[in-house]
């Protein structure tokens, strides 16, 4: 069992993880945090009956503030949502008396490949980590923490936002598991975000491909947890902790679409940016593609999509890259630098992606879907196809988004 923080209790509830780095701040400030004290009594709220077990949190919290000079210093604050959760449900299963343990990921070496966003699984310590398994078959259930696991030094790293999925998926991978069960507060994978589209369809069964192709919009999975899965033969079940009886969804390697099936989902992520720029003769300029995608590059920017005419091109980013000040105007300026455009111009958008195994079989899916955003008016400010007839991707003013998105849902899944 991997288990993530426990989540947000109600809407505008400050969720356990990002508590871990306000208290960060703030101990690094005063020497205290009220933060830290929020999440301790969240834990005591879970599990009252438990106070050695809280207090043993409350110190091995105090003693990751301290050490204020690590230079993982955030990263094991971030962790400590996860490792309590291990301990708090591990307690939970002994009190019922079944013969449950929390066990460090330290333990089965799980190996993260570099850090922040771009942090990842390292496929090469699966055998390992099964090795580590079979030493633990007196546990009935092994309770491990998500999220976080150690470099080739040992040094704590987190996963990027949602990492819990992926630890999930690197243990079903190590175990030689047949079914990997995601546990959320959804049944299943809807066919657009409910927070969009009241009561959406869920997905009965889509493959990684396409599952994939949604996920990269934030489609309720944290997309990096496909990838030690996809194509070992292991179904990722995803299902309703509070629905338990409700089928969800089937992520598998491949499956047979419907002869009336056109797509399986839309999705939408806000807060793009294309960089835009215009020069004569691009289309003649032999390395003018690498130029620019080297700037991204050297930044350490992972890049959505290129997009090109005959005299421009455009260089599509996610501004949650671009955090740090003046960071697209750094961007920019490199692209000056290295591109020599004669112009250049920026827009912010939103893209809304439409996948679905069906649509290579039929002719109409791209009419139908621009002749839905034009029956609600909403302009399209970029086009841009996957290379396998698997989806395609629209850019639309952020406002838009979600009008886009109902429209789109609507067009297929009338009613």
């Amino acid at each position: 069992m991997v288990v993530s923080a426990p989540g947000a209790r109600f809407s505008g509830d400050i969720k356990i993880t990002d508590l871990l780095i306000r208290s960060a701040e703030e101990f690094k400030l005063s020497g205290k945090s009220k933060s830290a004290e929020e999440v301790i009594s969240r834990f005591k709220e879970i599990i009252p009956e438990d106070n050695s077990l809280v207090a043993s949190l409350s110190d091995e919290l105090q003693s990751r503030l301290a050490k204020t000079d690590a230079s993982n210093y955030v990263e094991s604050l971030k962790a400590f949502g996860e490792y309590a959760s291990g301990r708090v449900i591990a307690g939970i299963l002994k009190g019922k008396g079944i013969n449950a343990e929390c066990i460090d990921p330290m333990e089965f070496g799980p190996i993260i490949l570099g850090n922040g966003h771009n942090a990842k699984p390292d496929p090469r310590c699966y055998k390992r980590m099964n090795k580590a398994f079979k030493s633990h078959k007196n546990i009935a259930i092994a309770v491990i923490p998500g999220f976080y696991g150690y470099d080739k030094s040992g040094m704590l790293v987190t996963l990027p936002r949602g990492g819990s999925d992926t630890s999930g998926a690197m243990v079903a991978c190590a175990a030689g598991a047949d079914t990997y069960e995601n546990w959320t507060d959804e049944d299943g994978l809807r066919r657009a975000d409910p927070r969009i589209v009241a009561n959406a369809a869920t997905i009965p069964e889509m493959t990684y491909d396409e599952a994939r192709e949604l996920a990269y919009m934030g489609f309720k999975l944290q997309d990096a947890c496909f990838e030690p899965i996809k194509g070992k033969g292991i179904v990722l079940a995803v299902k309703n902790t509070n629905n338990p009886a409700h089928p969800g969804t089937r992520i598998v390697d491949a499956r047979e679409s419907g002869p009336d099936e056109r797509i399986v989902g839309i999705a939408c992520e806000r807060n793009f940016v294309a960089i835009g720029m215009r020069k004569m003769y691009i289309d003649k300029e032999v390395g003018f593609g690498r130029k620019m995608l080297s700037v991204s590059e050297k930044m350490r920017l992972p890049y959505e999509h290129t997009l090109d005419g005959v005299d421009s091109v455009s260089l599509v980013l996610a501004k949650k890259y671009l955090k740090e000040k003046d960071a697209l105007d750094t961007v920019i300026a490199r692209l000056k630098k290295a591109c020599r455009p004669e112009q250049t111009m920026t827009r912010d958008m939103a893209l809304v992606s439409v996948a679905g195994l069906g649509m290579k079989n039929h002719f109409d899916v791209h009419a139908r879907t621009f002749a839905a955003l034009a029956g609600q008016k909403i302009a399209v400010r970029m086009i841009d196809e996957g290379a396998d007839d698997l989806s395609f991707f629209i850019g639309v003013d952020n406002e838009r988004a979600p009008d886009a998105v109902k429209a789109i849902y609507s067009e297929f899944f009338p009613g």
